[in-house]
């Protein structure tokens, strides 16, 4: 029979997994309003809920540490948990600043252009890989999370040195190439946190050796 403190990390588990759903739908926003489709009201229904579900994820962390004294298996499952829970917040806080940085903007055009919405779907495929790595505990998966943020980082640089490219030019637009800057680096942020979910069931479950050795 599960014991009271799995039943409880299963519920939790699930909350969580409830609250990347959220988390997801918010980043999917962001490809949409860069394929000017602006779910502006939504967004920020659900960094509402968002923040909401974090707090009382991390509030049944904090309980099942006091309640318990968790150490081990236990405890590292908690600790990795509550770090996911904090990654997929400060996710949904810089999905919503991106939302809002293009309302500074006259078009997305210019985001489309010097490459955001390659990064956002690179960080909408990371966040995915990271929740089901979350889930499944798979580490070498979550090796390549955290490597393909890698991938990410590019971007960003890339995006970087085409706006530089583009005031240079002096098109229409220039002016906007500061937002543009910051939401690229939001959406560098996003992937650092998705790396950092993994990098967290990394901690919790060990090296893969450790595991094997374990079985």
């Amino acid at each position: 029979m599960k014991s009271r403190i799995d039943e409880e990390l299963d519920k939790l588990g699930l909350g969580t997994m409830s609250l990347s759903t959220l988390v997801e739908e918010a980043l999917g926003i962001i490809t949409s309003s860069l394929n000017n489709s602006y779910g502006k009201e939504r967004i920020r229904e659900i960094a509402q809920d968002i923040e909401e579900k974090s707090k009382s994820l991390e509030s049944s962390c904090i309980n099942l540490l006091l309640k318990y004294h968790p150490v081990a298996r236990d405890l590292k499952r908690i600790s990795s948990t509550l770090c996911t829970i904090r990654d997929l917040s400060r996710i949904g806080d810089n999905s919503l600043d991106f939302c809002e940085m293009l309302d500074y903007l006259s078009s997305p055009d210019i985001c489309r252009e010097i490459g955001l919405l390659d990064m956002a779907l690179n960080v909408k495929k990371m966040l995915s890989d990271a929740i089901s790595v979350f889930m499944s505990k798979d580490l070498d998966k979550a090796k390549k999370v955290e490597v393909f943020d890698d991938v990410v980082d590019e971007g960003f640089s890339n995006a970087r040195k085409k706006l530089c490219e583009f005031i240079r030019s002096g098109r229409d637009g220039y002016e906007e190439a500061a937002d543009v800057v910051i939401g690229a680096k939001y959406l560098e942020r996003m992937g650092d946190h998705a790396a950092s979910i993994a990098h967290a069931v990394i901690e919790e479950c060990g090296t893969v050796e450790d595991v094997k050795s374990e079985g």
